[in-house]
């Protein structure tokens, strides 16, 4: 959502910054949730030896070679990079106390400038660094705003039909809104477009990006809000039976080929959603997952041990993304990053899907749709006289 071009939230301006009216008091209490069945899920790689647990975990798709899309890992050692389809490193920012990581894109299509934030826990202030669509390495930006207090969670995306990503902060009864831009003549800096502030509830916890721009919120109990309109918090949009309230996550799809009208191709844009909502029970280490149209449960999963890759029981974070990966994860990935272990464990979202029996989708490729030039270049226009 990129504020305040898309008002969602009964906006009142004030000087560079807005003020969200939207009262704590319209705030409903959440029912009951009966409890759920947690199916058990394999996972598919292990990836160890990120220097220390991960808190935040996101996804890079490479522009043009899937199976070369990275993961990216925050940690309290630093921020690294790997790749996705043999868990190599690719690239790392050492002694950074890094807390969270999100990734977006500037631009669309195969140019798009991919770009990384997390919060710098020593000095306050969001890190940002750009990767490179070639050599795939972190390279420093500046422009990454500082923040005073306690940060709950952030989170970092765009509208798939928005050239710039902004940046959502949570902290105690306030959502902070960056909307970013480039400038030209400064390829080394970001700089904040314009700002905003969301009152919120008390309990908000983490926070994710849909693809229409609008901000996804998830509350210590279990509540999820939709943030697009000015009653948001009057009641969820969904509501999780669990514990330990951690990540959030969108994982974009596209509806199916079978599924549209004329049978043919879906848009990366403008087909219908059949994706995912994906968040995490801290306590159990499971991954709960709503319907990303109208909140429905669609079921619950966790790691099972096999022979090679032990089970998961808790978790310190969780990263899921519906872009084509490659291999096996050409319909996209879940990631948790276990408690107390520098290990991060994967699980194909076509394994998700089917031990829930939901429809995976299309992938959705986060980079947008370069846009269509018309080159009329080789044709020449005859000039005709009539006499």
């Amino acid at each position: 959502m990129r504020i305040p071009a898309q008002a969602h939230f009964c906006l009142a301006a004030v000087g560079l910054t807005l003020l969200a009216a939207c009262s704590q008091e319209n705030q409903s209490e959440a029912p009951a949730v009966a409890p759920v069945e947690i199916l058990n899920v394999l996972a598919s790689d292990e990836l160890s030896g990120i220097g220390a647990p991960a808190n935040g975990i996101a996804f890079w798709s490479h522009p043009n070679v899937a199976f070369n899309s990275l993961i990216v890992v925050a940690t309290t050692d630093g921020l690294v990079s790997y790749n996705v389809e043999d868990r190599s490193e690719v690239s790392r920012v050492p002694g950074l106390n890094a807390q969270g990581a999100g990734v977006s894109y500037f631009g669309f299509g195969p140019q798009a400038d991919g770009i990384v934030a997390t919060f710098d826990q020593d000095a306050r202030t969001f890190a940002l660094y750009s990767i490179d669509n070639i050599g795939r390495t972190f390279s420093p930006l500046s422009g990454g705003p500082a923040v005073r207090g306690a940060i709950r969670g952030f989170c970092f995306g765009r509208a798939l039909t928005s050239d710039a990503p902004s940046l959502f902060i949570i902290q105690k009864g306030e959502l902070q809104v960056y909307n970013f831009a480039r400038d030209a003549s400064a390829p080394d800096t970001v700089i904040t477009a314009s700002q905003a502030l969301i009152e919120t509830p008390d309990n908000l916890v983490s926070c994710a990006v849909d693809r229409d721009g609008v901000v996804i919120t998830a509350a210590e109990d279990g509540s999820i809000y939709r943030l697009d309109n000015d009653q948001s918090f009057a009641s969820p949009f969904a509501i999780a039976n669990i514990t330990d309230t951690g990540s959030i996550a969108v994982i974009d799809a596209a509806a199916s080929v079978d599924d549209e009208p004329d049978g043919g191709e879906p848009s990366d844009v403008e087909s219908g959603v059949s994706g995912q909502l994906a968040l995490l029970d801290e306590a159990t280490g499971a991954v709960h997952l709503f319907s990303a149209e109208d909140g429905h449960f669609m079921g619950a999963v966790k790691i099972a041990q096999t022979d090679e890759i032990e089970g998961v029981d808790g978790a310190a974070s969780m990263g899921a993304n519906g872009a084509n990966l490659g291999g096996l994860y050409r319909d996209g990935v879940v990631a948790i990053g276990l408690r107390d272990f520098d290990t991060l464990r994967l699980i194909p979202m076509n394994g998700v899907s089917n031990a829930l029996e939901i429809e995976t989708g299309e992938p959705v490729n986060p980079r947008g749709l370069a846009p269509v030039v018309e080159d009329n270049d080789l044709i020449i226009n005859p000039t005709i006289t009539i006499d």
